[in-house]
């Protein structure tokens, strides 16, 4: 095997561990001996690629951030529109939350240790794209309710279930946490105008 593709999955098959490690302990508890032992690799190994537990901490939560753009276009793609397409985003993202554990540990680290800059406020970024979504719904809604006022619900519901969900131990729930938040707010459209 090259010496590239080696380091490649020396490096993945580290953040998984730590990924799983701060999934199940929090960062405070994790440890990096916990670590090592589970990639199989030695602790010189781990070190070359991670000199600390935050490093590896910053590493998940990177990458967690590289996920969405791909759910985004996916969808843009789909040709689906309106509160279908933001229904969509959230049951696809809450798909990766309930699934991945590098995108269930970098949410924990971005919530404690790594929280986001005031500049860079993801929740923000998430009522953006669903109120693009909300927006195409074009006199569907209501006088008086902007797109992005039911974005903000609908985004502070989804990470709230998620949140729910994941403090509960029962993601597996998630999907229809989420499908029932999209036919309350259906409701929203349905309501006469």
């Amino acid at each position: 095997m090259p010496r590239q593709e080696r380091a490649e999955r020396s490096r993945a098959s580290i953040l998984d561990a730590a990924a799983d490690e701060f999934d199940q302990h929090g960062y405070a508890g994790a440890r990096l001996e916990r670590i090592v032992e589970r990639t199989g690799l030695t602790k010189g190994a781990v070190y070359f690629h991670f000199r600390s537990k935050l490093d590896l901490a910053k590493a998940l939560v990177a990458e967690k951030y590289g996920n969405w753009p791909a759910i985004v276009s996916d969808i843009d793609a789909s040709g689906l529109r309106g509160v279908e397409a933001a229904a969509e985003l959230t049951r696809r993202v809450g798909a990766v939350f309930a699934s991945d554990v590098r995108v269930r540990a970098a949410m924990a680290l971005s919530q404690t240790v790594l929280p986001p800059g005031p500049d860079a406020d993801p929740y923000d970024n998430w009522v953006g794209v669903v109120a693009g979504y909300l927006a195409q719904e074009e006199g569907a809604l209501p006088p008086g309710l902007e797109p992005r006022a039911l974005a903000v619900v609908a985004v502070q519901g989804f990470f709230g279930a998620y949140m729910i969900a994941a403090e509960r131990g029962r993601l597996d729930g998630l999907p229809a946490d989420i499908d029932r938040l999209w036919s309350a707010l259906g409701a929203a459209f349905a309501a006469p105008a």
